[in-house]
């Protein structure tokens, strides 16, 4: 598929990763890793980059708010980006001020597990009239029947203005509901027009009230998201794979069996999933493309830190 075909919207962070850490502290306690990391980061920005690495040039373009800090933190993210042949036309720079670019805060253990704590900085401040100021590629993206890609790491008002705009303009609403939080009311959000919306076990309870321990829970709280109005459901559930409901297929698709290295991490496994789900939902089957989002998932897990996977690393999956 040529020409520009998908919008990210959302949050533009700096991970500051601390990794090699033994156990997690508790409370007052003083422990040690192996070293600090510093990369791009941000769900909606990693989900870009993501999509980027495994579509034709010029295949995506990311909208969102940064502020020029002094301490060159906005870099990281917007850079990348670019690296990876994002369009950043309908990003918001803002000169510095007395906000920060959006942060993460992430330990590490040794088994791969992670603690993140996010600071929004200017993040915040992305709006409605952000949106209607790139409203000449959401024009592009429809003349290519394409996609907007969103997460709940952007302020709530402007992510329903955003998937308004983009049923408006025909296109397919993949949401990620990453960073949704437990006092959260996205019930106007998850009614105004969703493709299909990839939760995890977590989220899925937050969302539905229901434990996700098996496919009959699955299926549970997969009907009760599809009453609300959602399309298509892919619960995902870390090493047991994901549980995806569309009106034709009710399926479990199991973690595929990969030769690894010791090295695992969970972070971004999660935006591995979705960017890879989105990069093909539109030229494959929904199983397909799920089965393949679930590989690169977990090929993703068995790197440390966030490190794109690319097509060949998926041609043993490629259905």
């Amino acid at each position: 598929m040529e020409g520009m075909n998908t919008i990210v919207i959302g949050s533009l962070n700096t991970d500051l990763v601390a990794t090699g850490i033994k156990k997690f502290p508790k409370p007052g306690e003083h422990v040690y890793g192996k070293e600090l990391v510093i990369g791009p980061a941000g769900k909606s920005r990693n989900i870009a980059d993501m999509i980027a690495r495994l579509m034709p040039k010029d295949s995506v373009s990311m909208v969102g708010r940064t502020v020029k800090d002094s301490y060159g933190l906005w870099k990281p993210p917007v850079d990348s980006l670019v690296e990876a042949g994002v369009n950043i036309d309908y990003i918001v720079m803002t000169e510095s001020n007395d906000k920060l670019p959006g942060i993460a805060l992430i330990p590490v253990d040794t088994s791969g597990n992670n603690q993140i704590i996010v600071l929004p900085g200017v993040s915040d401040d992305f709006s409605t009239s952000d949106i209607d100021q790139a409203s000449p590629v959401f024009d592009e993206v429809s003349e290519n029947n394409g996609t907007l890609v969103l997460t709940l790491e952007c302020p709530l008002v402007t992510a329903i203005h955003a998937v308004k705009l983009a049923n408006k303009k025909g296109l397919k609403v993949m949401f990620d509901p990453g960073g949704l939080q437990k006092d959260m009311a996205i019930d106007e959000l998850i009614k105004s027009g969703i493709y299909l919306i990839k939760p995890n076990e977590h989220e899925t309870k937050i969302l539905t009230g229901i434990d996700v321990v098996d496919f009959k829970s699955a299926k549970q709280a997969g009907d009760l998201l599809k009453q609300k109005g959602v399309q298509n459901v892919l619960i995902t559930v870390g090493e047991k794979g994901a549980y995806l409901f569309t009106d034709t297929n009710k399926l479990h698709i199991p973690i595929p069996s990969i030769k690894a290295g010791s090295e695992k991490d969970e972070t971004g496994c999660g935006d591995q999933t979705m960017a890879t789900l989105c990069a093909f939902a539109g030229s494959k089957t929904l199983e397909q493309a799920t089965k393949l989002a679930i590989a690169a998932g977990t090929l993703q897990f068995y790197r440390l830190g966030i490190k794109p996977i690319i097509l060949e690393d998926l041609e043993n999956f490629n259905q």
